[in-house]
């Protein structure tokens, strides 16, 4: 009887542990004037639209990780949709339920590799007061890359 407790254990800790993200091959991360990408390396590069400056960056294995944690909650949002479904979406734009501002920017983030093709938009305009945290986690992220600021919206 002993023998089954030890395993049973074992399956209800890992059940109940933070699942772990997926094996990504690429991140790529969209804001107002800016297209980045970073390898599971660590290797990332930017691209600012707004002046056509382009450069390379490396994030230190810590960073990557610190930076892949922090945008899982994004990622398992049920605002989350598949890769495929980004077409579709680019053509309706981003759903808002509640009051709407415009030209306050947003981002978007798109996990690669090979289980997972997953894409996440939010719209800093859409009901400002109810998405403040979020919003200002995902400024928070793009802040803790070596990039430049977003281009401000007029």
């Amino acid at each position: 009887m002993r023998p089954a407790i030890v395993p049973a254990i074992a399956l209800w800790l890992a059940a109940c542990s933070e699942p772990r993200p997926p094996a990504l091959r690429q991140v790529a991360i969209w804001a107002p004037g800016l297209d980045i990408t970073i390898d599971v390396e660590g290797n990332g590069r930017y691209l600012n639209r707004s002046n056509g400056e382009h450069r390379c960056f490396l994030l230190a294995s810590k960073q990557l990780d610190d930076l892949i944690r922090r945008m899982e909650v994004f990622r398992r949002s049920p605002q989350t949709m598949a890769g495929e479904d980004v077409r579709a979406f680019s053509l309706r734009g981003v759903p808002c339920d509640g009051p709407y501002v415009t030209d306050n920017g947003g981002m978007s983030i798109r996990w690669l590799g090979t289980s997972v093709d997953q894409f996440y938009s939010a719209d800093f305009g859409c009901d400002r007061d109810r998405y403040a945290a979020r919003n200002k986690e995902l400024r928070a992220i793009l802040k803790s890359l070596p990039v430049p600021e977003p281009q401000s919206l007029p």
